[in-house]
């Protein structure tokens, strides 16, 4: 059953979802807790004008109360479980029970997460274990929101973008548990896990209530390019689809929510925040993404091959600032890493600097290898040219030999696909002023 979340309840998006049979999961913004918290009868009034309407024609499934209260509005933390006790109750007072009432909670409630068997919640939340009891006494899930994005960007030296974009790679031995972890998903979700059992709280299910990958950021959000968030989500489809757990809960379903349908554009903070969208906000696609969980490359994984687009040896200098002033000229190329202090400045060489534009250029193109030309000046390859912390954005565009193709889903396939997936993802309801 297609699952989709949604952040608030606004009626007009609620209307559009009626006889769909898609499930629910709808939020209780953060600014309500307040009044919820500290009201029954103020919860009462909200489940009558957002839920009773609704209910007999829309797959309800839960009600997410608030987003990351404990870590992001701890303003209103101490109100978080009251509310989830009188929008539950008030649930129950209309038999309604059956729709679950959780939190979407942050990664950052973990004091570790390093080894998954290690994962612990940190003491300096006082609210988690009435939290948690909450959970357990009303059979309702433990949501989190789960980003290797932001563990990669945090600690490339550590981490591999290999591990975070579910590529082949050596792995991470979990010597407290004696597994072998493949890719930073798994890892953080089974650290969950472990804070769960250390917490006793083990029965819990956990919900992923986001997760995705940015395709733009700031100076220093590496890793954030269409590319490599094409990779992740398509990676991340095939491993859900796959049934088979992780390795701390082997066999057990992913119920997972996919990070987001629309770029918010009008977003404020960095600039990854207004770029996890599969779709631009007029609704012309960010990027094509296969959501059968098959893939279109040789090596099994996504979207195939990586490969990066570099400068050829030889090439006049000229040529070269030719390249350079082409491709940061472009609209959709960042070129800030090869600007004096920037993290590709040096060596400041034409070369160097060419070589990361052409690549921008390349990696934020569906024109295969017609996009890596420059008039010549340009060749395709498999290595690496990543230095210290200059990060070169990898291709992932199925790549075979000398040839390089693409895939292309019209608006109306992507959505096809979106809302008839077994597969949970996350639609966020843009007001007029938004589009």
């Amino acid at each position: 059953m297609s699952q989709v979340r949604i952040y608030d309840s606004d009626p007009t998006v609620l209307a559009a979802f009626q006889g769909s049979n898609i499930q629910l999961v709808i939020g209780l913004l953060n600014s309500e807790l307040d009044d919820i918290g500290a009201s029954y009868a103020s919860a009462s009034a909200w489940v009558a004008s957002k839920i009773l309407p609704y209910v007999n024609s829309t797959n309800i499934f839960a009600i997410g109360v608030g987003n990351e209260v404990l870590t992001g509005f701890t303003n209103a933390s101490s109100l978080l479980v009251p509310a989830m006790n009188n929008i539950y109750n008030a649930l129950t007072a209309n038999n309604l029970q059956s729709i679950k009432v959780s939190s979407p909670c942050s990664m950052e409630l973990l004091a570790q997460s390093y080894l998954p068997s290690s994962g612990k919640f940190s003491s300096n939340y006082s609210d988690i274990p009435v939290l948690l009891e909450f959970l357990t006494r009303t059979s309702s899930p433990y949501m989190v929101n789960v980003y290797p994005w932001k563990a990669y960007t945090a600690q490339r030296d550590a981490i591999s973008l290999d591990y975070a974009l579910f590529y082949p790679n050596a792995g991470v031995f979990d010597s407290g548990a004696s597994y072998t972890y493949t890719n930073l998903f798994d890892a953080q979700v089974d650290a969950v896990h472990a804070a769960l059992t250390k917490a006793n709280h083990s029965d819990l299910v956990v919900v992923v209530s986001e997760t995705g990958w940015p395709t733009a950021g700031d100076t220093g959000e590496a890793g954030a390019s269409i590319q490599n968030a094409q990779t992740y989500n398509a990676n991340l489809v095939k491993r859900v689809m796959s049934n088979t757990g992780t390795p701390a809960r082997p066999g057990a379903m992913l119920n997972v929510f996919l990070y987001e349908l629309y770029n918010e554009n009008l977003n404020v903070g960095p600039a990854s925040q207004r770029n996890f969208g599969l779709f631009n906000p007029d609704s012309t696609p960010v990027y094509a993404i296969n959501f059968g969980g098959s893939n279109s490359g040789g090596n099994g994984y996504g979207y195939g091959r990586r490969s990066w687009c570099i400068a050829k040896q030889g090439i006049s200098e000229t040529a070269l600032q030719i390249s350079i002033d082409f491709a940061c000229g472009m609209g959709n190329v960042n070129c800030t890493a090869i600007q004096p202090n920037g993290t590709c400045f040096l060596p400041d060489t034409r070369y160097s600097h060419a070589s990361y534009a052409m690549n921008q250029v390349y990696v934020n193109s569906f024109n295969g290898t017609s996009a890596c030309n420059f008039q010549g000046a340009a060749r395709i390859t498999t290595t690496d040219p990543s230095y210290g912390s200059c990060v070169y954005p990898a291709s992932t565009i199925s790549y075979s030999g000398s040839h390089m193709s693409t895939r292309r889903f019209s608006s109306a396939q992507q959505l096809y696909q979106l809302f008839f997936l077994l597969f949970a993802i996350i639609c966020w309801a843009y007001t007029g002023a938004e589009l």
